[in-house]
């Protein structure tokens, strides 16, 4: 007689979710490995089902030893089911259930990080953050926090991938594109910064930061004459763009700066004179408007600078010569800022920063009682924070 011994074949999907019922992640796993191999299942929205409910009970696993049974049981979870949504309707169970299932999963990830975060813990909180993303790759919430998280852990390629992820799928606010263009000007990448502020002005065109920013770039550059000439043209095309007008100032008045601590003073003289222009043009479209006020009232104190720098750097003979004349010539320049100074205070009372220049430009006129109430207000102001 001969007697026939047959072995079960592995790979199937209902011993594998039995496995699973029973808490038999290495089991489940091993059965259903196998079971997606075999072409019946494999066309079978269930095996697809069973495979992610498998890996998303051992990629969320409490107990580190199920957790170790596949590292990349997260991925594979998401795949399984994203491949089950492709094979369902959107109304039947299999749908609704693996769509249940990927928001569970990204939403507890998503509160891990958060409570992470809120401790701390910026490390743990990226890695929550990351197997979020793992679930929903493109969610402007996920890929936000993981760039803050990864900014505050002092990670900087990867708070760039992630704020240029959101800057790629249209999502990124203001704050963002900042992020990105201080990044790499820290890493000395000016020619991508300037890309990306020309970026971030196309699609935020009343924010002047990034105009002055692309300013910025361009003087650190030597791109001085394509700054101008772009500035210039853009005011032709729209001359009362205030943005513009304040723009060019902000252009005329860094040149000046750097010409005056290059002891080229009648050079900026002629570059503070045009950054007035400027700013007094601004004034003229908008004349409540803070930065062109006060930008109006510093350009007249750069200018007024040169002045008291000669004074101060005179011999006795020379300064019996020359210094009551520069001093009154400085003083009267100064005094010619004053108005754009105080009503740039009158729109923004509690302005520190304004506050304390308008103190220095009292001080200086020997206007002490106003000067003393302002540093007072300072003090006030500075307590209360």
């Amino acid at each position: 007689m001969m007697s026939t011994i047959s072995f079960a074949q592995k790979g199937s999907v209902t011993k594998a979710d039995s496995y699973l019922t029973k808490g038999e992640l290495v089991s489940a796993k091993a059965e259903i490995d196998v079971a997606i191999t075999i072409e019946k299942n494999a066309g079978k929205s269930k095996t697809w089902f069973t495979r992610g409910k498998i890996y998303q009970a051992i990629a969320t696993s409490e107990d580190e030893s199920n957790k170790s049974i596949d590292k990349e049981a997260l991925a594979k979870a998401v795949e399984a089911y994203n491949k089950t949504l492709s094979m369902e309707k959107e109304n039947s169970s299999y749908y609704l259930i693996a769509t249940t299932n990927l928001d569970q999963m990204w939403g507890n990830f998503l509160n891990a990080g958060g409570t992470a975060y809120g401790e701390e813990n910026y490390d743990l909180a990226l890695n929550q953050f990351e197997k979020a993303l793992e679930v929903k790759s493109e969610d402007s919430t996920t890929l936000f926090y993981a760039g803050v998280a990864a900014q505050q852990g002092g990670k900087v390629e990867k708070t760039l991938a992630y704020y240029y992820k959101m800057i790629e799928l249209d999502i990124a606010n203001e704050d963002i594109y900042s992020s990105v263009i201080f990044y790499e000007r820290q890493s000395e990448n000016s020619e991508k910064a300037l890309e990306v502020t020309r970026a971030a002005q196309e699609k935020f065109p009343t924010d002047s930061r990034f105009g002055q920013e692309e300013i910025s770039l361009l003087l650190s550059m030597d791109k001085l004459d394509e700054a101008e000439a772009q500035l210039l043209k853009a005011i032709e095309e729209d001359p009362n763009n205030i943005n513009l007008h304040l723009n060019l100032g902000v252009l005329y008045d860094n040149l000046g700066s750097a010409q005056a601590s290059e002891d080229k003073q009648t050079e900026a003289d002629a570059s503070f004179e045009k950054a007035k222009e400027s700013y007094l043009n601004a004034i003229k479209i908008d004349p409540d408007n803070y930065i062109a006020n006060f930008n109006a009232g510093v350009i007249y104190v750069n200018m007024a600078k040169g002045y008291y720098d000669e004074v101060r750097d005179m011999d006795l003979k020379s300064y019996d010569k020359y210094g009551p004349a520069k001093i009154k010539k400085a003083d009267a320049i100064l005094k010619q800022g004053l108005p754009y100074m105080e009503k740039a205070i009158s729109i923004k009372p509690d302005d520190i920063d304004g506050l304390k220049a308008l103190q220095q430009m009292y001080t200086q006129l020997k206007m002490m009682d106003k000067a003393e109430a302002i540093l007072d207000k300072v003090d006030a102001l500075e307590a209360a924070q």
